[in-house]
């Protein structure tokens, strides 16, 4: 295992070329109005007459379902302990793992959904977000981390800003066919990273979280 600031930083000078490959929408029904007394309208109802009480406003129409993901800095941690498909880490944030998983197994034949994370070293990861969050980068967040035994530090996160020495995470995996939802593999048309997967392992295995208590 590798000294995990010495590793990473000489990794990252070398190879950083973005990770390869949240607020949640709330469902609310409007309550319709209270039937008022003595002959007024009820809250959001129509008025009543001859002392007879308002009827009810009708219920209002419920919101926008569906969710999304806004990672935290406390949302990330070991990657060691995620879903190893291939050489990169990947989990599903929002439960949606087995859907995360069958995308990641079948690559080309469908987009990840929404709440899926792929690292495949420590310091960059992308996440995807809810439709319309991005048409740039089909909906992924690109991030940048500083990372150490006491956790995580989000450096840079979007989609246009986060970068390496190599570019940014979007000019990176803007380079994949579109059948493979802006996740880089070997064959998947993203250039070819300086490391081989053993170097990737290594440098996985020297993620500092994975030590935290």
């Amino acid at each position: 295992m590798i000294h995990s600031r010495l590793g990473f930083a000489s990794i990252l000078g070398l190879v950083l070329a973005c990770a390869a490959v949240s607020a949640c929408g709330d469902e609310n029904s409007g309550s319709g109005g209270a039937g008022g007394d003595g002959g007024a309208g009820g809250s959001g109802g129509s008025g009543g007459s001859g002392g007879t009480g308002g009827a009810g406003g009708s219920g209002g129409s419920g919101g926008a379902g569906g969710s999304d993901l806004v990672m935290t800095e406390a949302d990330f941690g070991c990657i060691l302990e995620w879903e190893k498909v291939r050489s990169y880490r990947i989990t599903n944030k929002l439960g949606n793992l087995d859907a995360t998983l069958a995308a990641a197994n079948a690559p080309g034949t469908v987009d990840f959904p929404v709440g899926t994370v792929i690292q495949l070293v420590p310091h960059e990861a992308m996440v995807k977000r809810a439709p319309g969050f991005s048409e740039a980068s089909n909906d992924w967040e690109f991030f940048f981390l500083e990372v150490s035994d006491m956790g995580t530090k989000i450096v840079q996160r979007g989609v246009t800003e986060p970068a390496n020495p190599l570019g940014t995470c979007l000019s990176c995996h803007a380079k994949a066919t579109p059948e493979f939802d802006f996740v880089c593999e070997k064959s998947h048309g993203c250039d070819p990273l300086p490391l081989s997967d053993d170097d990737i392992q290594m440098v996985q295995n020297g993620d500092p979280r994975c030590t935290m208590p």
